[in-house]
């Protein structure tokens, strides 16, 4: 009932600007959080984007602190990694995962007598598609939580967590 659930089947999707802005022209790429390579300079390093930077104009930018555009164009190795389009030409999606259900740990009922809620200790993982292999992401196994509800047709998954 987990795997199914629409939150544990949503992939996890690297969303590609067309066109950003940046601090410094000699590192044209968006922060990435601590801890975690910046994979926009990864897809650059696996020839499925180019970026392009040039001087802001007056206007290009928000923010007066960003010195450079940099426009972000598909290779020819894009299409093998089926980028979707965002709207507006906003840029591109990339799917580079699914999650995988590796086990289950522990189930605790609310009342072992007459249970009307579970509470259910379960481990996954990220398994990379195509392009989560060219930037080689790893599939180490995280442990999660899902609360279960019985109803009148058996039991439901309330709130998978990740």
């Amino acid at each position: 009932m987990i795997e199914q659930h629409p939150r544990f089947t949503a992939p996890d999707i690297i969303r590609v600007p067309s066109r950003f802005c940046a601090l410094d022209p000699a590192d044209p790429t968006p922060p990435s959080p601590q801890g975690q390579p910046n994979r926009l300079k990864l897809m650059q390093d696996a020839k499925i984007i180019t970026l392009t930077v040039r001087p802001a104009a007056s206007g290009d930018c928000a923010s007066s602190q960003d010195h450079a555009v940099v426009d972000v164009a598909l290779t020819d190795v894009a299409s093998s990694v089926h980028p979707m389009p965002l709207a507006d030409g906003r840029g591109w999606a990339f799917v580079a995962a699914h999650r995988r259900f590796v086990t289950v740990d522990r189930i605790s009922y609310d009342n072992p007598d007459d249970p009307k809620m579970a509470h259910v200790d379960y481990a996954w993982a990220w398994e990379p598609d195509l392009l989560g292999q060219l930037l080689e992401m790893g599939s180490i196994a995280q442990g999660a939580s899902a609360t279960l509800l019985r109803n009148g047709n058996g039991w439901i998954v309330r709130q998978p967590g990740m």
